[in-house]
């Protein structure tokens, strides 16, 4: 296909943190290296119509607030006349009632639901990352034309670091004190300064932790629990702050982790979240142990206690046999996951450039 006749879309993504990249800017990047599609981006919106003359679609993520709701309308009319597709996006919950409050987003999007549910409602279509948050926006909006496309990692960029040898040698050299992995943003604890103890992602698990701390080394990136900083400052356990996600997969491989765990408080804002961690986990070959959740559905390993994911992780890492089996079948399943397959980035093109419910859809 020539250059002039490849999809022209035009991207709006929220950030540049880690969902503008998982959503809109390495599947840009794919698709224009492949020749797919003719694809831009801007966080600064374009006024002029003639930039959406020739657009097969534009891709919002995740605006909410009232200016972008007046400019998104406008644009809507410029869509009647210049016949684009606007599609919404969000991969997480973003109407506060089902934000938990230990959540630092939920005061962001406290004053804007009726913005954000306008927004979605004027598109012809939202994407969104899991089943659950589709069933989710179904229930909450008037938006019907909801599509599911999964969030999925590149091959170029966390596909590079896996070695069985690797973490055959490390778990060799770490098997009397496993070291155990939880790397995430602050936004899953609470860091209220109220005496009320508001329940986070981590108070399930967060006694089972301390109370196994000479047996595993538990590692942080990212953030912790405020409960353990104490610990942390004694060295009994590890933290490193935040990477960028350019350095992300190259510092986490130096870490010499045998396991990863990704504990989730039961609500519906983390019901609708994506598998991340079980997917950069597995990416570099290690196996975690997933909460009990549909977000996690795919997960091999699963728990619902702190106790039952100690007994996860020394099931998992009993014996070289196990631990290997564990890494193994997790890889199989990452395999069908690559950002890069036909499969996966063409559900990006099936929405761009072919209506809801198009019988020229092929993988959505």
């Amino acid at each position: 296909m020539s250059e002039k006749n490849l999809p022209y879309i035009i991207q709006y993504p929220a950030d540049y943190g880690g969902c503008g990249f998982w959503r809109f800017l390495w599947p840009q990047l794919v698709m224009n290296m492949k020749g797919l599609a003719s694809v831009c981006h801007s966080q600064l919106y374009i006024r002029d119509f003639l930039h959406y003359k020739k657009a097969t679609a534009v891709h919002i993520q995740r605006q909410t607030k009232p200016m972008q709701l007046t400019f998104f309308q406008k644009l809507s009319d410029v869509k009647k006349r210049m016949n684009f597709r606007l599609i919404y996006e969000s991969d997480d919950i973003i109407f506060p009632e089902d934000i938990p409050p230990y959540n630092q987003a939920k005061e962001k999007y406290l004053s804007h639901t009726s913005h954000a549910k306008e927004i979605m409602e004027l598109c012809d279509e939202v994407t969104v990352s899991t089943p659950f948050l589709r069933d989710y926006y179904l229930n909450k909006t008037n938006q019907k034309n909801i599509t599911v496309i999964p969030n999925y990692p590149p091959l170029f960029w966390i596909g590079s670091h896996f070695s069985e040898e690797l973490i055959l040698r490390n778990y060799r050299a770490h098997k009397s004190r496993p070291r155990i992995l939880y790397s995430g943003s602050a936004s899953h604890f609470n860091f209220s300064t109220d005496d009320k103890e508001i329940p986070d992602d981590f108070s399930h698990v967060k006694e089972v932790i301390l109370a196994n701390a000479d047996k595993f080394k538990w590692v942080f990136v990212g953030a912790f629990p405020k409960s353990l900083m104490q610990f942390i400052k004694a060295g009994l356990v590890e933290y490193h702050p935040w990477q960028n996600l350019d350095n992300y997969p190259r510092f986490l491989s130096k870490l010499q982790i045998n396991m990863w765990i990704a504990p989730l408080q039961e609500n519906d804002f983390n019901r609708a979240k994506s598998d991340l961690k079980f997917l950069e986990a597995t990416a570099f070959g290690l196996p975690v142990a997933c909460q009990d959740l549909c977000t996690y559905a795919v997960a091999p390993i699963k728990f619902k206690t702190g106790e039952e994911m100690i007994k996860r992780i020394r099931e998992t890492l009993e014996t070289e046999e196990t631990f290997l089996n564990a890494s193994r079948r997790a890889r199989t399943l990452l395999d069908g996951r690559w950002l890069e397959r036909d499969e996966n980035i063409g559900k990006y093109l099936d929405v761009y450039c072919h209506p809801y419910g198009h019988p020229m859809r092929k993988y959505v």
